[in-house]
C-alpha cells in the first residue's frame, strides 16, 4: 500500500471533528466582485455611452457582458461553498442557498454522476422519504472527503466507479479479519 493510500485511512481519527473543506475563498469572492463590477459597468455603458448612432455591436456587447457576468455570479453564489464534518453529521454550505445537514447514519448511497459535468450524488433518508444531493466532483480534496464519508457509515452503498475509489471499504474487512485472527 502506497503512502497516498495510507493517508486516506482513518482520516476522521487523524484529523478529528469538526473540520471544513472549502473552495479557495479569495478566488470565489474575487470572481463574484469582478462579476458585479462587470454588470455595473455594462449597465453604465447601456445608460450613458450608447447613443442613437452607435453600431449594432456596440448596442449588444454590453448585454453579452452582463449575461456572462451574471451567469458567473449566480454559479458562485448557488454552488457548494464548503463541506463541514461534524461529529454526528455532514453539512453542505452555500453562500445564497440554505445549508443541507445530513446525519451520517442516514446516508444510503454515494455514486459518481455521469455526463459532461462530473458530480457526486449522495442519497439519504429523511422524515419525508429519500432525498439526494449532487455536488461537483472537482471539489478540493475529494478523495479525502469521500473516504471520510465512507468511514462514518460502513453500510453505505457505493456506485460502480466509487467502489474502486473508496479505500476504506477495501481495508476495513481485512483489518477485522486480522483482529479476529489475533484474538483466536
Amino acid at each position: 500500500m502506497n503512502s497516498g493510500t495510507k493517508d486516506l485511512i482513518d482520516i476522521n481519527k487523524k484529523k478529528g471533528f469538526p473540520r471544513t473543506y472549502s473552495f479557495n475563498q479569495f478566488v470565489r469572492w474575487f470572481v463574484m466582485l469582478l462579476s458585479i463590477a462587470a454588470i455595473v459597468y455594462g449597465m453604465y455603458i447601456i445608460m450613458y455611452m450608447i447613443g442613437p448612432d452607435a453600431s449594432k455591436f456596440s448596442r449588444f456587447a454590453p448585454f453579452f457582458i452582463i449575461f456572462f457576468a451574471l451567469n458567473s455570479l449566480l454559479k458562485n453564489m448557488y454552488s457548494l461553498n464548503n463541506i463541514r464534518f461534524e461529529s454526528d453529521k455532514l453539512i453542505f454550505c452555500y453562500i445564497a442557498k440554505s445549508n443541507v445537514a445530513i446525519n451520517y447514519k442516514d446516508i444510503i448511497k454515494l455514486k459518481f454522476g455521469k455526463g459532461k459535468s462530473r458530480s457526486i450524488t449522495i442519497n439519504y433518508k429523511t422524515d419525508s422519504g429519500e432525498k439526494s444531493l449532487t455536488f461537483t466532483a472537482s471539489f478540493p480534496n475529494m478523495l479525502e472527503i469521500l473516504n471520510s464519508i465512507a468511514e462514518t457509515n460502513l453500510n453505505i452503498e457505493f456506485g460502480e466507479i466509487l467502489k474502486n475509489i473508496i479505500v476504506v471499504n477495501k481495508i476495513q474487512p481485512k483489518q477485522e479479519t486480522e483482529q479476529n485472527n489475533e484474538n483466536a
